[in-house]
């Protein structure tokens, strides 16, 4: 797992410099962002937190929504997570002390916007590595270390 997230990192410090063909899936990013969540494990719980991009043309940032519940930056514990049932288990590809971020998108696409999320991620933030499923459907998601194309909002 970690020389396939190596892998990633180095095709995403590719994306980090666009080129013509790089610029194109940062705007194909931009117009088709898939669900990204930044997860870790804190003594011993998994927690999150969303990520959003805000922003228009080049001016995209990522930027982390903070829900209700959650700390001031952002993360909120997640105990329901083994409900989702992922394949290959999540907690596997975490290690204490550090956050990945988890990209996802349906696994059967019902639309095309749901198509151009799922080829976002493939071009982006690499190949599926499992699916979990929630609320009844399948989802494929991909860890990956880093953020692919726009800087962090602190």
């Amino acid at each position: 797992m970690q020389a396939f997230a190596d892998q990633q990192t180095a095709l995403r410090n590719e994306a980090s410099r666009p080129d013509e063909a790089s610029q194109e899936h940062c705007d194909q990013l931009a117009a088709a962002t898939p669900g990204v969540e930044e997860i870790r494990i804190n003594q011993g719980a998994v927690e999150s937190r969303q990520w959003t991009l805000i922003g228009d043309g080049s001016a995209h940032r990522w930027v982390f929504v903070r829900t209700p519940d959650a700390s001031a930056e952002g993360w909120a514990p997640k105990p329901g997570l083994d409900k989702l049932n992922f394949q290959p288990p999540l907690e596997s590809s975490l290690t204490a002390g550090s956050s990945h971020f988890l990209a996802y998108a349906p696994a059967q696409s019902g639309d095309v916007a749901e198509s151009q999320k799922s080829a976002t991620i493939r071009d982006l933030f690499g190949a599926a590595q499992g699916e979990f499923t929630w609320r009844g459907r399948k989802y494929s998601y991909t860890v990956t270390p880093e953020l692919p194309c726009f800087p962090q909002l602190p």
